[in-house]
C-alpha cells in the first residue's frame, strides 16, 4: 500500500526514479529494519540493495521489493543502480538532507542521469499516519502515561535527577516499550530553564521545579510528553509562571484542527506567552510532528505554512525558560481530526506534587 502511494506521489511530481537512503524512510516504505539498505523505486521496479549481512533479513521483511546483495568491495552503489535498472532514467531523485556529499558526487560520476531532490515525496507520505501507525503511537503514549503515574510518588526531596530518570526509563521498558523514544530529560530547580538539559546529580529540594520530558517507542513509533511540577507548595510567582504556559497550551489544543496552518497554530500559543509578564522567556515554536522519527514534518513554528490534515500526529509544547528561576513546558501528543484534535497522552497536569 505504501509503495503504491509512493509511486502515485512520484507520478504527481513527474519523478522517474527515486533513491531512498535514510533508514527510517527505507523502513517506512519497505519494512526493512536493517542498518544497511537503499531503495530504488521506479514505475516498473522496486529494488532493495543491501549486503551479505542483511540479505536474508531483507528478503523476509521487504516482500514487495526485489532484494539485491551488493559486494561492497567490488561494486559501488551507483554501479549497482545502473546495472539493476531496466530503463535508465533521465533523472534520479534523492533526499538532499540525508545523502552525504561524497555519495552525491559518486552518483553524479557513475550514473547517466541528473540528480534532484525527493524530500517532499517521503515527507508528505509520512506526515499522515495509517491505522497501524496510529495504534503503535497510541500504545507508546499509553506506556508513557503509566510510567509517569508510577514515578510521581517516588519524587521526594533528596532524590537526584539521574536517579529519577533511571527509574522512569526502567519503568518504560518494564511496561513494554521496545526502547526509549529519546534520552530522558529530567531536570530540577533552576536547571529546568535548560530546554534540553541532561539529568545531573542535583538532588530535589522542597519548592523546586521538576521538568520531565520523555517518551516510549513501540514498533519503531515514538511518543513524546512533558510535564512540569513544583515539589511541594508553589509560590505566587511560580503559579503565575506555570499558569501562563498552561493557558498557552490549552488555547493551542482548542485551536488545533484540520485546515489550520502550522504557523497559525503556533501564533495562538505564542501570543499568550508574548502578552504575559514572562514574554522575554518564551521558547520559539510550538511543537513538531512525530512518528518513526521524534521530529518529523510539519514543524509547529513560525514560517511553516503546512496545512494540518486529518491523520497527522503532532506535539503541542509551549514553554517558558527563565535562567536562574526555572522553566515550564507542557507537552501532549495529539491526533489531528476533521473536527479538532484527539489527545493521545492523558497524564494529568497538577502544578504541585505533594511532599507526603
Amino acid at each position: 500500500m505504501r509503495l503504491e502511494l509512493f509511486r502515485q506521489q512520484m507520478k504527481n511530481q513527474q519523478a522517474e526514479a527515486v533513491l531512498v537512503t535514510e533508514p527510517l524512510n527505507v523502513r517506512y516504505l519497505s519494512g526493512f529494519t536493517g542498518s544497511a539498505g537503499q531503495l530504488v523505486i521506479t514505475a516498473e521496479q522496486a529494488l532493495l540493495i543491501t549486503d551479505y549481512r542483511y540479505i536474508e533479513q531483507a528478503q523476509t521483511q521487504a516482500t514487495a521489493f526485489q532484494c539485491y546483495c551488493r559486494d561492497r568491495a567490488r561494486q559501488t552503489l551507483g554501479q549497482a543502480i545502473r546495472a539493476l535498472l531496466i530503463n535508465q532514467p533521465a533523472q534520479l531523485q534523492l533526499d538532499y538532507d540525508q545523502v552525504p556529499v561524497a555519495l552525491y558526487q559518486q552518483l553524479q560520476q557513475e550514473l547517466p542521469c541528473t540528480l534532484a531532490d525527493s524530500r517532499q515525496i517521503t515527507e508528505q507520505l509520512r506526515a499522515i499516519k495509517d491505522p497501524q501507525e496510529l495504534a503503535a503511537i497510541r500504545q507508546a503514549a499509553a506506556i508513557a502515561d503509566q510510567a509517569l503515574s508510577w514515578l510521581l510518588p517516588q519524587l521526594k526531596p533528596g532524590v537526584s535527577e539521574q536517579q529519577a530518570a533511571h527509574w522512569l526509563e526502567q519503568q518504560l521498558l518494564a511496561l513494554g516499550a521496545e526502547a526509549l523514544a529519546f534520552p530522558t530529560i529530567l531536570l530540577s530547580g533552576p536547571r529546568t530553564a535548560l530546554p534540553h538539559g541532561k539529568p545531573s546529580e542535583r538532588r530535589f529540594q522542597q519548592g523546586d521545579w521538576i521538568l520531565i520530558d520523555f517518551g516510549a517507542q513501540v514498533q519503531g513509533y515514538k511518543s513524546d510528553m512533558t510535564r512540569s511540577y513544583v515539589l511541594g507548595k508553589a509560590s505566587p510567582q511560580q503559579q503565575d509562571f506555570y499558569q501562563t504556559v498552561e493557558r498557552a497550551q490549552q488555547a493551542a489544543l482548542a485551536a488545533a484542527k484540520a485546515g489550520i496552518r502550522a504557523d497559525q497554530l503556533t501564533e495562538v500559543a505564542q501570543k499568550i506567552l508574548a502578552d504575559s509578564a514572562f514574554s522575554a522567556y518564551a521558547g520559539e515554536g510550538l511543537g513538531h510532528s512525530i512518528g518513526l522519527a521524534l521530529h518529523e514534518q510539519p514543524l509547529m513554528r513560525y514560517g511553516c505554512q503546512h496545512i494540518l490534515q486529518p491523520g497527522m500526529v503532532v506535539t503541542i509544547e509551549p514553554g517558558l525558560y527563565w535562567p536562574g528561576f526555572g522553566g515550564v513546558r507542557l507537552e501532549d501528543d495529539i491526533l489531528i481530526t476533521a473536527e479538532g484534535a484527539e489527545l493521545l497522552s492523558h497524564s494529568p497536569k497538577p502544578m504541585e506534587l505533594p511532599l507526603e
